[in-house]
């Protein structure tokens, strides 16, 4: 179709007013332009505007679909070139964006750390291994808690650390748990089938808590008897003989404290 009516736009095969569809008594070349021949990113658009509110119109199809005005004039709609612009990566990064990629590179550092041992995490080389069958009780001896022994014991050490001008030692989840493997190993090494670690491998699993090294010391106490929480502690206070010969420079500690099937008991302890 070449020729359409100026008014409504329907097209007509010849140049022969009036309009099959609205009447109107003149027509146009169907052909229009629809993009400047000097600009690939630059595009014009015929539309329809209201006269009344300016609303825009694909087709000349009145009364205006807003306002209900009959009057719609054709122009040319400039589409700027800004709007055809690609975003760049930087205007993809949002604070969600931000957000997510701090915390994948905070879960890869922490995979970092424990895969080198640095800090401990469930799954890697640093956790402290679980002992298991060791002879004797980890919680009692006779009617007297372990647990009691371990507060008793704790107080004649920093009782003598006082004394001696130095800090308190306060305990470490970390050295407590490292030093229980070490004493069940201990343990089960004199009543069972177990064997002892290397000095390397409990430098490693004390890690970070002891930045340098640890100091480990064991003490025994044979045939326990009818004794106190207190008395049995300060037995294993003298036999290894921390409350005398003081470390004044360490500030942490952790100990166990293991009651074998004959009645005795083992202390294993860490220091720095």
């Amino acid at each position: 179709m070449e020729w359409r009516c100026e008014w409504c736009g329907k097209p007509h095969e010849e140049n022969d007013p009036p309009c099959d569809n609205c009447g109107h008594g003149t027509f146009e070349k169907a052909v229009v332009p629809v993009a400047d021949s000097d600009s690939e990113l630059g595009s014009k658009a015929t539309v329809w505007i209201c006269t009344e509110c300016g609303r825009e119109h694909t087709k000349h199809t009145p009364p205006c679909s807003r306002c209900g005005n009959e009057k719609l004039v054709r122009q040319r709609q400039q589409v700027e070139d800004a709007e055809l612009e690609a975003p760049g990566y930087l205007d993809l990064v949002t604070p969600r964006y931000l957000l997510g990629l701090v915390a994948v590179l905070a879960l890869a550092a922490l995979f970092v750390l424990g895969l080198t041992g640095v800090i401990a995490l469930p799954g890697f080389g640093n956790d402290v291994p679980d002992v298991g069958d060791v002879p004797g009780s980890e919680t009692e001896i006779g009617d007297v808690s372990l647990s009691d022994i371990e507060t008793a014991y704790l107080g004649i050490v920093n009782e003598g650390r006082t004394g001696a001008n130095a800090t308190e030692l306060s305990r470490d989840d970390r050295l407590d748990d490292v030093a229980t493997f070490v004493n069940q190993r201990i343990v089960k090494s004199q009543y069972g089938d177990g064997s002892l670690p290397s000095r390397e491998r409990v430098g490693e699993l004390v890690g970070e808590s002891c930045r340098g090294s640890a100091t480990l010391q064991t003490g025994f106490v044979e045939s326990t008897g009818d004794r106190s929480a207190s008395e049995l502690a300060a037995a294993l206070a003298e036999s290894n003989g921390l409350s005398t010969n003081v470390d004044t420079g360490a500030t942490k500690i952790g100990f166990d404290i293991h009651a074998t099937p004959d009645g005795s008991l083992v202390l294993t302890q860490l220091v720095c």
